[in-house]
């Protein structure tokens, strides 16, 4: 039995408390999107096609600037998440914004099925929380018209050495934790898991591997290096399944 195996009989679930208490003690959480979240968007924007008039599932949206630049393409998006805080949130947002083809909805991941059929789907660093990630996949396959399309952005539990150093080294001494403490990084059982309801392709849009270990061991110090080492790697094609960050796309 690999590593991410064993690890992930723990299991992982998203935990509507918990984010309703980072929604509520940080308002501006996911209300802006850095580089590669935008990144992501555009390119699952891409592969989508034209999207306007389409429906478009953001599942886990948060506080919705996802949704947000997907509702700019002329989607009509469904705005998914688990958390009421960060669905009120956007709702105020829209209103104040005057957004109309955003519809914010409070529901879980295991029944967006209730929400279809729509045309695609959209997830960032969502699926590694989902669990029975079976029963997920089933509903993810009922929400989904026939070819229709869903993309991910997502971590990436590949490596047994990340993994090593995430259960022995990570949120302890003086090594930060983030994000939901019951969280696990998606598996590749996962994903074969996935394919077995729909084509799935990954991609990887970067090398994100050593960079990890200057934010989380140093501070951040030694980044330029570290990074140029990942960008070397990506350039060369040397390891990129063990990279942290990848697209997962999945076509219906």
């Amino acid at each position: 039995m690999s590593q991410a195996v064993s690890m992930k009989q723990q299991g992982a679930s998203v935990s509507s408390g918990f984010w309703d208490e980072v929604y509520t003690t940080n308002p501006i959480y996911s209300k802006e999107l850095g580089p590669h979240a935008r990144e992501a968007i555009h390119a699952a924007a891409d592969w989508f096609g034209d999207l306007r008039g389409k429906t478009v599932l953001d599942l886990g949206c948060g506080a919705g600037a996802s949704s947000l630049l997907l509702a700019e393409t002329g989607a009509n998006v469904v705005s998914v998440d688990a958390s009421p805080v960060a669905i009120a949130s956007l709702e105020s947002r829209c209103a104040s914004l005057g957004v109309t083809n955003v519809r914010p909805v409070v529901c879980n991941a295991m029944t967006i099925d209730t929400l279809g059929p729509v045309d695609f789907v959209y997830g960032s660093m969502i699926l590694h929380h989902l669990e029975p990630f079976g029963e997920f996949c089933q509903a993810l396959r009922r929400a989904v018209r026939p070819g229709g399309k869903a993309f991910f952005w997502e971590n990436n539990a590949a490596s047994d050495l990340l993994l090593w150093f995430r259960e022995h080294v990570v949120g302890k001494l003086w090594v930060p934790k983030y994000g939901d403490p019951h969280e696990f990084p998606l598996t590749p059982s996962e994903i074969e898991v996935l394919r077995g309801v729909f084509d799935v392709t990954i991609e990887y849009p970067r090398m994100e591997f050593f960079a990890l270990a200057s934010l989380y061991l140093l501070r951040s110090r030694l980044m330029k290096p570290m990074v140029a080492v990942d960008d070397f790697l990506f350039r060369h094609d040397i390891g990129k399944r063990y990279s942290y960050q990848q697209y997962v796309r999945v076509q219906g």
